[in-house]
């Protein structure tokens, strides 16, 4: 039986049948729309492109007309249907350590919300008695996919480029199923931020630069995740206490501040992954990818790799002047095979200060251009 003929055999919609399993599944809100190319996001997308904001991120520089058609990843697609999953975990709490971003406390969310959407196809399968040609992803293929949440109803861009839900904020992931079925679309999302500019006040580095455009190479969160060469020497006092990531944008929000949905999937929970915070030292003693591996496999801060969440920790130390960690940097210094963190653990030596000594030995036998460079910097500090 084709697609069409089951659909005429089923009783109940198929677009109501979709947003019963999708809640069954888990998901705060699910959203469809055609899978014709999102023209708007795809004009955003190459303004921003040619402004130079999407820094060393090659993924975000592939050509517009592939990020901004589904029919380039399923020539039979019909319909996007996009879906939310509320990662909230509630308040950051205070404490020592660098700052984990919200999304980040508990396990992976592209393996978790993969395997439900797995699930979510099959489940309609069955019901609707025909197969379906199905493209399941979260943020892992080249699509636009923000757009494709707006043009399904999902929410609105807000000024932090976020798509922002009336009802729940913007503390969600989206994740999509690109289908070869004709599904009912949803009007295009629509909300404003009115005269709100909280987002673009508080962001330390500036990197909102106008309503819904974020200069990728002043972001925190680019710099403590994507970016894997050093963070620039005069936005390291600017990251403050962030280890991975940065929320600052959302927990000024409006929207966030009473409407934020806690997540009902245990996988995001802090006791499975992270956590809010890193110890600052013992992350800063991890020295092989292998004992990285066993500390956050399965959760997202395997994606800067050793090398950058030691980096971000290092300046975190150095912004929180923070001593107990001064044996642990002055061990990077002369141990770490990464000029990287030799450099970042020099930088942070020179904030927290009184480690001449170590500066200057290290200084005698270092190699590397740009670490001697940061050695040099930090002596004079």
């Amino acid at each position: 039986m084709d697609t069409i003929g089951a659909m005429e055999k089923t009783a109940e919609n198929p677009r109501e049948i979709l947003e019963r399993r999708a809640k069954e599944a888990g998901f705060d809100l699910v959203g469809v729309t055609s899978a014709e190319p999102l023209h708007e996001g795809g004009e955003r997308l190459r303004e921003w492109q040619n402004s130079g904001m999407a820094a060393d991120m090659g993924y975000m520089q592939r050509p517009v007309e592939l990020l901004s058609n589904p029919k380039k990843l399923q020539k039979s697609a019909r319909s996007v249907v996009s879906l939310s999953v509320s990662y909230y975990p509630g308040d950051h709490p205070d404490g020592p350590g660098g700052k984990v971003a919200r999304y980040a406390w508990g396990r992976d969310y592209h393996e978790v919300i993969k395997e439900r959407l797995f699930e979510l196809r099959e489940s309609l399968e069955n019901e609707l008695g025909t197969k379906i040609k199905a493209r399941a992803f979260t943020d892992a293929v080249p699509l636009l996919e923000r757009s494709a949440a707006q043009h399904a109803g999902l929410g609105f861009f807000g000024r932090n480029s976020c798509v922002i839900n009336n009802d729940i904020g913007s503390y969600f992931f989206i994740a999509d199923l690109i289908v070869d079925l004709d599904l009912e679309p949803d009007e295009h999302g629509t909300g404003t931020c009115g005269k709100c500019t909280r987002c673009m006040a508080a962001c330390p580095t500036g990197a909102i630069k106008a309503p819904g455009v974020v200069d990728a190479r002043l972001c925190i969160s680019y710099l403590t995740i994507e970016n894997k060469g050093g963070i620039p020497r005069e936005l390291r006092p600017l990251v403050g206490e962030w280890a991975f990531g940065c929320d600052i944008c959302q927990e000024v929000c409006p929207y966030n501040k009473t409407k934020a949905r806690k997540t009902r999937w245990p996988d995001f929970d802090p006791s499975n992954g992270a956590g809010p915070r890193l110890d600052l030292e013992d992350v800063l003693r991890i020295r092989d990818d292998e004992e990285f591996e066993r500390r956050f496999a399965g959760t997202p801060l395997t994606r800067p790799g050793r090398s950058g969440i030691l980096r971000n920790c290092c300046v975190v130390a150095g912004n929180m002047r923070h001593e107990s960690a001064v044996p642990a940097l002055v061990e990077c210094l002369f141990e770490d095979e990464s000029p990287i963190v030799r450099g970042h653990a020099a930088w942070a030596l020179g904030e927290i200060g009184g480690e001449g000594e170590a500066l200057r030995g290290a200084l005698r036998s270092e190699g590397e251009g740009d670490v001697v460079e940061e050695i040099e910097f930090a002596l004079v500090r």
